[in-house]
């Protein structure tokens, strides 16, 4: 569906009321902490604190910068800065380089509006948030003061309140809706008339509306447990699973196709996204507890005893986020947003650059979940979802598939061999790079598109900057000459060398600190150095014969001097070393071209079979990393080394790192920890929201320091103490809502009421609500019988397809390309995890009821009823019967008199019969009552 554009004259009446707005107000300008925060500590943090901060075990020249306390102390030549006088700040100085003998950071000068910042916060006083002296940490968060905040307090089942009405309360929730109402002087609305409750329930539980013999044997139950008999009959429908499975898929950000660019058609489609959203629908209707859930969209592959195959589909909750064109940093990042906000409800990305600036997150925590995930990684050959022999073609397609994924997998290992090989063996040519060429900003770039084979790998150029950068000092054995002489003036480089190795001759031969490797000595000594690349050629020569001596006969284990070299360019912690997860960032142009073409024609060949199997879109466990903290978010400038842990916040000074492999079945168990105060309290809190239309949290995917506080506190933890009582079941905690008085109430408006609480937040009635998207499509094609009822499947294309009688949500999810017809309708956006859908009222939702043309089917269909045998097609006896499917009861007197005359309207004016009728239908099929729920 496409919007209209706008007319001339909404063009002029939106620049009026533009124009009428008061113009914004120019933001304060940040003088304060936040100045400091923002523009200061992080320069301190990338340029000083490697030498001046506590990281080392003396800071040089006694001064420290990383806490506020020591910046102002100083080191041994006094204070750093002096507060209000940038001209005799001794750090101003420095930065500006006008004093030949003071000039920091000391390998070039900061850019101007650095410097500039630094200035004008030394001219500002040098504000900076207060801390505890040297010793504390840079990130200077108080978690004692942090876990004060409401969510962060232990989840304790309160006593329940005293009320006047007894009577009332159903289930022990009840209690705590009452007292409010019960203080503020207000009285719940009378319960809902039985015709209201199970249309009600109907909605929440499957997403279908009751018929109307369903309607009326209901109202004629009159046994007490008739309505509890009524939520498990609704609660043991195949149809609940696709429901609340729609719920969770918004978190899940779900989409059935990649984000590249220029990808359209079947290119676009991801073949196996579609087995995570059955595992969802699956898992819910077997009413798979809430914490194993978890557990298995996280590290379904990592649980033992081993889960059922289907099961492993579950981790397409980590996997099917957007691939930013395969930008690994923005990814993982990706992923940490989807657990923290979707499972624990804070916004822990918001740590990726800076410690969060409100919540109790600082960055290390942060890269202690990125170490989680970057340890991870998809595997080639993707898990079936099921035994080979029960899944039929299962034969035929691996005829096809087998050789093409043999022939990606070998290409592969043979790029891994060739790449991995040529950055050892040209190492030399890395170190001269190194030497006599200043910093490229390629080298940090996130993409490298047009490398040809004979170029230098920027990102190893890079690592190797970065690596002599912290190795090259005068007591390192290996490169302990290589600063000296690369800092050596080309004019009489020759004899300044001389003159160096002079002084080489005289320290002890060795590996250790202090010493000099003597297979060091020997090649710069024996070399005809006559600048930078000499030198450099002369240690790249050296590391390459010892790695090829190494390949022919590996030195053994006593011989230090060899293997303290090789494990230079064979080590883990090589500049050259990089896993084979990466390899095809390290391609060239055209190898990286026909790699990508080869996956995507795997992906076309499952995407275009019949007969392709299911796949599980899992991760796997790769080489596991302990991060580095990347300063700024810069992943080109690795800070302080950090664990794989769960949040300090939560698990506090007794938290421990994960161990089990990647961390993620550690990371899954920390986040349903009982005592763990957020992760149930979330979960109660989104079921809360989709029975009564507003959640007691306001923001379900933030629980932060920003936050408001919940609505009914005592009620939010009753709800996530019984919650854990009832084993983590989600359908015993929507029996136990949809029993409550609270539930049950009706939702007429009462001034009285809506005086003292306009919002309804206290519950003294029901929340009307328009029907989701997906309600509404569903309950289209219900009344007209054409539902098609069939459980899982690939994805359909259904906003194109105005005959597919598929239910909703097994339609394709365009994460490129959202049908218009999904975004009249408030669908959640599958870029990120979503908190809750919008609600809007907008001109195309009444457009597409008048003039779409899966409406019109609908109503077609419906009246096409009127023919079948026995079908009365009188106009008063249709009407009745087109009450009966459309809105499930017999219409009044006077909306039977107001319908025939409009058919009787409709065939004088010319229509046919069955015309008029389909319009009939269709203004049924539009009303307010069709669409909303009370």
């Amino acid at each position: 569906m496409r919007y209209p554009h706008p007319t001339p004259v909404a063009a002029a009446l939106a620049l009026v009321l533009l124009a009428s707005l008061p113009a914004a107000a120019a933001p304060p300008a940040d003088t304060g902490a936040d100045f400091f925060e923002t523009k200061i500590r992080p320069v301190l943090a990338e340029h000083c604190y490697k030498c001046h901060s506590g990281q080392g075990k003396s800071p040089k020249g006694g001064l420290r910068l990383d806490s506020v306390a020591a910046l102002r102390k100083g080191g041994d030549s006094g204070p750093a800065v002096v507060p209000g006088k940038p001209a005799e700040s001794p750090l101003i100085k420095a930065v500006r380089y006008t004093d030949p003998d003071l000039r920091m950071p000391p390998k070039g000068k900061l850019p101007n509006a650095v410097i500039a910042d630094l200035e004008r916060w030394v001219r500002l006083g040098a504000p900076a948030p207060a801390d505890k002296g040297p010793s504390a940490r840079p990130s200077g968060i108080d978690f004692t003061a942090a876990r004060r905040h409401w969510a962060y307090q232990p989840v304790r089942k309160p006593a329940l309140p005293a009320v006047k009405d007894r009577t009332w309360p159903a289930d022990p929730l009840d209690f705590f809706v009452l007292a409010r109402l019960e203080a503020a002087g207000l009285t719940p609305a009378p319960a809902a008339d039985r015709r209201t409750l199970i249309r009600r329930a109907s909605f929440d539980l499957v997403g279908l509306p009751p018929t109307a013999a369903e309607i009326e044997a209901f109202e004629r139950d009159l046994r007490p447990d008739a309505y509890a008999r009524l939520i498990d009959r609704l609660l043991a429908s195949p149809h609940y699973g696709e429901r609340w499975g729609r719920h969770w898929l918004d978190v899940a950000r779900y989409a059935d196709t990649k984000d590249g660019v220029l990808m359209y058609g079947d290119d676009r489609i991801r073949p196996y996204a579609y087995t995570y959203r059955d595992y969802v629908i699956r898992a819910l209707n077997e009413d798979t507890p809430y914490d194993r859930f978890v557990h298995e969209q996280l590290a379904a592959d990592l649980i033992e005893p081993k889960v059922e195959p289907w099961r492993l589909a579950a981790m397409g909750f980590l996997t099917l986020g957007r691939m930013f064109d395969n930008n690994v940093h923005d990814v993982i990042d990706d992923r940490i947003d989807t657990v923290t906000r979707g499972l624990l409800g804070l916004t822990v990305a918001c740590a990726r650059c800076h410690d969060h600036k409100y919540d109790a997150v600082p960055t290390r925590d942060y890269y202690s979940l990125y170490g989680v995930f970057a340890s991870c990684e998809a595997p080639l050959e993707l898990p079936l979802t099921d035994r080979p022999e029960r899944l039929s073609g299962f034969a035929e397609f691996e005829k096809v598939a087998g050789p093409k994924r043999a022939a990606v997998q070998k290409f592969l290992d043979a790029q891994y061999a060739l790449l991995s090989e040529t950055a050892r063996l040209r190492v030399a040519d890395y170190l001269v790079r190194v030497a006599t060429a200043p910093p490229d900003p390629l080298e940090t770039a996130i993409y490298f598109l047009s490398l040809a084979p004979g170029d230098l790998r920027p990102q190893i150029v890079h690592r190797w900057r970065r690596y002599l950068e912290r190795h090259a000092r005068l007591d390192d054995p290996v490169f302990g000459p290589w600063r000296e002489l690369v800092d050596l003036p080309e004019t009489g480089f020759a004899g300044g060398a001389r003159e160096a190795a002079a002084r080489w001759r005289s320290r002890p031969a060795g590996v250790q600190q202090g010493q000099l490797n003597p297979l060091v000595y020997d090649a710069l000594a024996g070399a005809k150095l006559t600048g930078k690349a000499d030198v450099a050629r002369a240690y790249g020569g050296l590391l390459k014969r010892i790695y090829e001596e190494a390949k022919k006969s590996a030195p053994p284990a006593a011989d230090r001097v060899r293997r303290q070299l090789l494990d230079l360019l064979a080590g883990r912690d090589s500049p050259a070393y990089f896993p084979k997860s990466r390899t095809r960032r390290y391609m060239s142009r055209g190898e990286t071209d026909s790699f990508g073409r080869q996956l995507t024609e795997l992906d076309l060949l499952a995407v275009r079979s019949p007969v392709a199997p299911p796949r599980a879109m899992v991760l796997h466990d790769g080489e596991i990393r302990d991060p580095h903290v990347f300063v700024r978010g810069n992943p080109a400038v690795a800070g302080e080394k950090v664990p794989r842990q769960f949040l300090r916040v939560l698990e506090g000074e007794r938290r421990e790192p994960f161990t089990g492999g990647s961390g993620r079945l550690d990371l899954a168990r920390a986040i349903t920890a009982p005592d763990n105060p957020l992760t149930r309290r979330v979960l109660v809190n989104r079921i809360w929201m989709h029975h009564f239309g507003e959640p007691l949290v306001a923001t379900p995917s933030d629980f932060g320091a920003r936050s408001s506080p919940p609505t009914h506190p005592e009620l939010l933890d009753h709800l996530a103490a019984t919650f854990l009582e009832d084993g983590w079941s989600l359908k015993k905690l929507h029996r136990r809502l949809l029993l409550s008085s609270t539930y049950r109430q009706a939702s007429w408006d009462r001034p009285e009421c809506r005086k003292v609480d306009p919002e309804n937040r206290l519950l003294w009635r029901a929340n009307r609500r328009r029907l989701d998207l997906e309600a509404m499509r569903d309950a289209l094609l219900f009344v007209s019988g054409r539902l098609d009822a069939k459980l899982y499947g690939r994805p359909v294309e259904l906003a194109k397809e105005a005959a597919n009688r598929r239910r909703t949500v097994y339609g394709l999810v365009d994460r490129q390309n959202l049908p218009g017809l999904y975004r009249a309708f408030d669908f959640a956006s599958p870029d990120a995890t979503a908190e809750r859908r919008p609600f809007t009222t907008v001109p195309q939702q009444a457009l597409f009821a008048l003039n779409a043309p899966f409406g019109r089917e609908q109503a077609r269909t419906v009246a096409a009823s009127l023919a079948a045998p026995g079908a009365a097609t009188e106009s008063e006896a249709a009407v009745r019967l087109l009450y009966r499917r459309v809105l499930a009861r017999e219409p009044t007197a006077n909306e039977r008199t107001a319908s025939v005359r409009f058919i009787r309207a409709s065939v004088d004016g010319g229509r046919p019969v069955g015309t008029a009728f389909e319009d009939f239908a269709q203004v049924l099929l539009m009303t307010n009552e069709f669409l909303f729920v009370d």
